[in-house]
């Protein structure tokens, strides 16, 4: 019983040396700085960055392929290509009915010059008819017209100085006008002038029709090609996919968007 003081005696005198040779255990990490280590006193705060250079590349989910798409047929361009020149954008699209508004083109554009041609012809053919109204000799003149009714042509001198078609217009619009003109029977020159005169407003009306006609002609065909581009996109439209995708880099980001098909 006396050797259990004695052997826990022997053990504490081995122990002390062991525990006396054992490094004490660091306080701060191995990757701290050395001054960290081993001082007493309150280091100064010491701040550690660590940068890390990465070049960013391209991925599999943000770069695609485009993909031409032959039958697709650009909407906008189409409607452009009619608006300009009826049936062409039709032609574009692949339809024959673009044939028909080029028809329809060329048929009001000759129509138009034929009947400005003509209206042309009789109004000069009216005021040879006329003439000059200042001179006594002429078809008509202000001095007959003045002394055959015994009325003031000032407003008719007037109106020839500063619209020449609207004096034409009025002449042939009241019978007053008749005395003015020259010849053994005023009335006969005065018919033969207000027949000229009105079949040259009757090719000018036809030549605003013509033009109507054309105006027409460009928008209906216009958005004719819209819808015929249209209708043939649409079989497209069930294989055509949007797929939008980006890129990151240092410097900035970039954002692609991709119309595909797919097969």
């Amino acid at each position: 019983m006396r050797l259990a003081p004695a052997l826990a005696v022997l053990m504490l005198l081995v122990a002390l040396p062991a525990a006396a040779s054992e490094p004490a255990p660091e306080m701060a990490s191995r990757l701290a700085p050395s001054v960290l280590r081993g001082s007493s006193e309150v280091p100064e705060l010491w701040l550690a960055q660590r940068s890390i250079d990465r070049e960013w590349g391209p991925s599999e989910d943000s770069v695609y392929k485009e993909v031409d798409i032959p039958q697709w047929k650009r909407e906008g361009l189409a409607m452009a290509l009619s608006a300009a020149v009826p049936g062409t954008g039709q032609l574009y699209v692949g339809e024959r009915s673009g044939w028909l508004f080029l028809f329809v083109e060329a048929l009001g554009w000759a129509g138009r010059t034929v009947t400005r041609q003509r209206g042309d012809e009789f109004a000069a053919e009216a005021a040879t008819l006329v003439g000059d109204p200042l001179q006594p000799a002429s078809g008509w003149s202000f001095d007959r017209y003045a002394q055959a009714t015994g009325r003031d042509a000032q407003e008719l001198r007037v109106l020839w100085d500063q619209d020449r078609d609207a004096f034409y217009e009025l002449l042939s619009r009241n019978d007053d006008y008749r005395f003015g003109f020259s010849g053994t029977d005023p009335l006969l020159s005065y018919d033969a002038y207000r027949s000229v005169h009105e079949s040259s407003q009757d090719r000018y009306q036809r030549s605003r029709y013509a033009e109507t006609l054309l105006w027409v002609n460009h928008v209906v065909a216009a958005f004719d090609a819209l819808r015929a581009a249209r209708n043939h996109n649409l079989p497209l439209r069930r294989d055509l996919e949007l797929r939008v995708g980006g890129r990151l880099r240092p410097r900035g980001s970039e954002v692609h968007a991709v119309v595909v098909r797919r097969f």
